[in-house]
């Protein structure tokens, strides 16, 4: 067959069930993929220098280097323009993607393919949900971006070959409905995003303090404490403002100044939202010029105890993969109805903190035979 998915009385993907989300204010990210800096949000001297951009990050102590080539759009005028991905296309993607994470949502095709399918009206009440409002037309503007931008991610002292090279939405289809400009639509997720859901390496972020946050960098740096203090279960973390500058992808600035208040106003933020307890700032100077500022970051201890919590059951789910699978991690596995009803059962439990339910057999998984 073509694809698995939720279709009564078929074998179901495991790995697809264990990818659902319980609450409203969690989404899944996965944390090369989400924190590498895709998004090209000041675009002022650094596309003026060059259309294809070039930065590298630094992830889990490793060096990384994307490469972001714009694609061309027609205006409704004949004019074309260089695009590459904004706020407002980051913004969308977060809504697909928590969609996704709602019951029986992704389809699997071939081996290692995952597609979501939705409706362009189903994005645009999720985002007036999330207070974030776009047209009709302007998300079906940035789901087309979301396709045709390509992004290649490679370590900069490793493989040579580069560990991503695509865009974010790889395959998309979409198809006008009769009652209007609403459209049908499918994505197919990129392939980092997929090999995370396959092996499970991935964990859930706080949704809505992401969309609440009205700062692109701010929203960055939520995900990158929220991964970096969940897992080593420390409140404290120490970047500064150069790192942060780098990593989230923001260009450099002729007026440091001016760039290091606009950091600052970001982690100030985070303050005032209740993600960190207290902000310690060391400046670094020059002369009179100020370089730099390193930032010491206490995250409160709600926030740190719901990054830990997250990180725990991504570690759970996985380990009830691997014990299913007996370690086989390399491929999609189905399960008949019953026992993926009562894995998707246990997987709300403990996403719920709930305990497991007594006697849980699930049966036999198999091979994603596709």
């Amino acid at each position: 067959m073509a694809r698995v998915e939720a279709r009564r009385g078929a074998a179901q993907a495991v790995q697809l069930g264990m990818w659902e989300v319980f609450d409203a204010n969690r989404t899944n990210m996965v944390a090369l993929y989400d924190l590498a800096p895709r998004f090209v949000f000041y675009l002022r001297g650094e596309v003026e220098r060059r259309k294809v951009i070039e930065r590298e990050f630094s992830h889990r102590g490793k060096r990384y280097r994307i490469t972001l080539k714009p694609t061309q759009l027609v205006a409704s005028d004949g004019t074309t323009r260089d695009c590459y991905l904004g706020e407002r296309e980051q913004i969308v993607e977060e809504v697909i993607r928590r969609l996704a994470g709602n019951r029986s949502r992704l389809t699997l095709h071939g081996d290692s393919k995952v597609r979501f399918p939705f409706t362009l009206n189903e994005v645009r009440r999720e985002l007036e949900r999330v207070q974030h409002s776009y047209r009709l037309e302007e998300i079906r503007e940035a789901i087309t971006l979301l396709n045709e931008v390509r992004l290649k991610v490679e370590e900069v002292d490793g493989r040579r070959s580069p560990l991503l090279s695509a865009a974010a939405f790889p395959v998309m289809g979409m198809r006008k409905k009769d009652d209007g400009d609403d459209r049908e639509t499918f994505v197919e997720f990129n392939p980092l995003v997929a090999d995370a859901i396959r092996t499970l390496s991935f964990h859930q972020a706080p949704y809505d303090l992401l969309m609440a946050t009205r700062d692109p960098v701010a929203r960055w740096l939520i995900k990158h404490v929220w991964t970096e203090c969940g897992e080593a279960g420390d409140p404290l973390h120490q970047m500064t403002a150069m790192e942060i500058r780098r990593d989230s992808g923001m260009p450099e600035w002729k007026a440091t100044r001016n760039q290091l208040s606009r950091i600052t106003d970001a982690v100030q933020s985070l303050r005032a939202s209740g993600i960190l307890a207290a902000i310690d700032l060391e400046e670094h100077k020059r002369g009179q010029r100020k370089e730099d500022i390193t930032f010491t970051m206490t995250v409160s201890a709600s926030f740190l105890a719901q990054a830990r919590r997250a990180l725990s059951l991504s570690r759970d789910n996985r380990a009830e993969l691997e014990r299913l699978s007996a370690g086989r991690l390399d491929e999609f596995m189905t399960i008949d109805p019953k026992g993926f009803h009562r894995l998707r059962d246990g997987v709300r439990r403990r996403a719920l903190g709930l305990p497991p339910a007594p006697d849980l057999v699930l049966g036999p998984v198999h091979r994603a035979l596709v």
